[in-house]
């Protein structure tokens, strides 16, 4: 059975508020095949007992985690860099599907990142503007919120 190629994509988290969350998060990048992990000023640490349990076996991915203070921090030395929005005012800014949001992510650069916002609100509007395309994915609209690490894994 021959490996798919991946794109070694760095993810970037925002604020993130829980411990279980951010371990979810290390297990589904462990499971994709993802090792970078970059947390702007979170609100949990990730040796909390909490998101440790929730990595299972993804506890170097939280081990390696890089501590930044704020989104440019995190995205300076990124090529390609799509952020993640539930909503958003469409403007001028490309708003991409989950799968236009990928390719768009594969056909350029050689260190690409995603961004995800908070869990409770996202990214600012402030910090959307540091991105050059949105991805946004799909969902049903009675229920058009996902958990942070469902929102990775996808």
């Amino acid at each position: 059975m021959s490996q798919a190629r991946t794109l070694p994509v760095r993810i970037v988290l925002v604020e993130t508020l829980g411990a279980l969350n951010l371990g979810a998060v290390a297990r589904v990048m462990q499971n994709m095949g993802l090792t970078e992990l970059v947390l702007v000023n979170p609100q949990c640490r990730p040796d909390d007992p909490q998101a440790q349990q929730m990595a299972v076996h993804a506890q170097h991915i939280l081990a390696g985690a890089k501590m930044v203070p704020d989104v440019l921090s995190a995205i300076q030395d990124c090529d390609r860099i799509i952020a993640t929005a539930g909503r958003i005012n469409r403007g001028d800014r490309p708003v991409l599907s989950l799968e236009q949001g990928c390719q768009w992510l594969a056909d350029g650069g050689v260190k690409p990142a995603i961004v995800f916002g908070r869990e409770d609100r996202g990214l600012s509007n402030w910090e959307l503007q540091y991105f050059p395309v949105v991805l946004t994915i799909d969902t049903a609209p009675e229920a058009p919120s996902l958990n942070l690490a469902q929102a990775v894994g996808i």
